[in-house]
């Protein structure tokens, strides 16, 4: 029983120290900082600490550790004749660090965020040799917030790492797992602005639109300019999807000699990236309308009625330029899409609006440079 016990303590020290030895044998690799382009998201040295920390994790090679870079750079680079400090990045320079350090392998790299994409790219330098040994550029989507999981899948690959497949298709197909968890940095378009545009009304309004005022037309064209000012809010932002309010008060047939003002609410859904939307809700508006009878299908007031007895003609309610201001509404429909050029939006919308009496139909567009929100 004690043979075995001690045959079982020796395997035990043989290992641990064989374990140990191996770790010793490790060629030592040095990371100083990490090279960040374009649009900052974080500092030179943040990347370098996040890449010598991944790296220290994938348990490829001994990395030193700070306290033995900083010291020499502030202590042993004096030596030389000159300062060296963490941010290293040619070859030349890497040689003269790994030699201060006795580093076997230098490893440096960048990442940049570019056209909506983030780039990371490694380099490993092995010094006995003066020559690049691995090396690795990859894409991904525009998600700073996961810039340490790009930096981990890309090191991994570098380093032929077994990946997770769920995190590159995430981090790499541009439409994989849409939503905000997801996709935080996708950006809400916002269209509040001017609105201007052309309205025709059809039925039995648009044909006392361009009757004369003695008959209770208003001598104008069916077809009214109309312009106004969408104010909107979003109060959902899923990924690619938002729900938003649009308000818009409009005034339209000014260039008729007319003043129509009209309330608009509406609640829709748009797509971020391609700025296609549609809308619906109630307009509100008021018009001039009036009680009246139908003599021969001549349309006439009520007040006409000049004869004996009681007018046994039906009494009607219609637009009428003689009648009294009342409010209407009807329900629209919209659909649109948007163009932009830099920050400036210009959203063009398609609607129609169901009313009794009356169907009208019309196309908008306005232009705001409010730039996207996120």
């Amino acid at each position: 029983m004690k043979t075995i016990k001690k045959t079982i303590i020796t395997i035990a020290f043989f290992t641990a120290n064989l374990s140990f030895g191996q770790d010793q044998i490790k060629p030592t690799c040095t990371v100083l900082n990490i090279q960040v382009k374009g649009e900052q998201m974080i500092s030179s040295s943040e990347a370098g600490n996040i890449t010598r920390h991944l790296m220290n994790k994938l348990s490829i090679y001994n990395i030193l550790y700070d306290q033995d870079i900083n010291y020499a750079l502030t202590e042993k680079s004096s030596d030389l004749g000159k300062k060296l400090t963490y941010d290293c990045y040619s070859i030349q320079c890497l040689e003269n660090v790994a030699k201060l350090l006795n580093s076997n392998k230098m490893l440096s790299g960048y990442v940049e965020r570019i056209r909506g994409n983030i780039i990371i790219s490694f380099r490993e330098l092995d010094v006995s040799t003066s020559k690049i040994t691995n090396s690795i550029s990859r894409e991904y989507k525009d998600i700073p917030t996961e810039l340490k999981n790009m930096v981990l899948l890309t090191l991994q690959e570098m380093y032929g790492v077994e990946r997770e497949k769920q995190m590159i298709d995430y981090l790499t197909q541009i439409n994989s797992r849409e939503g905000v968890p997801n996709n935080p940095d996708v950006k809400r378009l916002n269209h509040s602005g001017v609105r201007m545009g052309v309205v025709h009304i059809l039925g039995d309004n648009g044909d006392i639109l361009k009757r004369p005022a003695g008959q209770g037309g208003y001598d104008a064209s069916a077809t009214l300019f109309q312009f106004g000012y969408q104010f909107e809010t979003q109060y959902l932002n899923q990924g690619r999807v938002q729900g938003l309010f649009e308000f818009i008060p409009t005034i339209t047939g000014l260039e008729q000699g007319l003043f129509l003002p009209s309330l608009t609410v509406l609640h829709g859904l748009r797509d971020n990236k391609t700025g296609l939307e549609f809308a619906f809700g109630p307009t509100f508006g008021v018009s001039k309308v009036a009680k009246g009878y139908f003599d021969d299908e001549v349309w006439k007031l009520r007040t006409e009625w000049d004869q004996e007895g009681s007018n046994p003609n039906p009494i009607v309610t219609r637009l009428d330029s003689r009648g009294n201001v009342t409010l209407n509404a009807g329900f629209l429909f919209g659909v649109g899409f948007s163009f932009k050029s830099g920050d400036l939006n210009i959203p063009v919308n398609l609607f129609t609006v169901m009313q009794k009496k009356s169907f009208r139909v019309g196309i908008s567009f306005g232009f705001n440079a409010k730039g996207n929100s996120n």
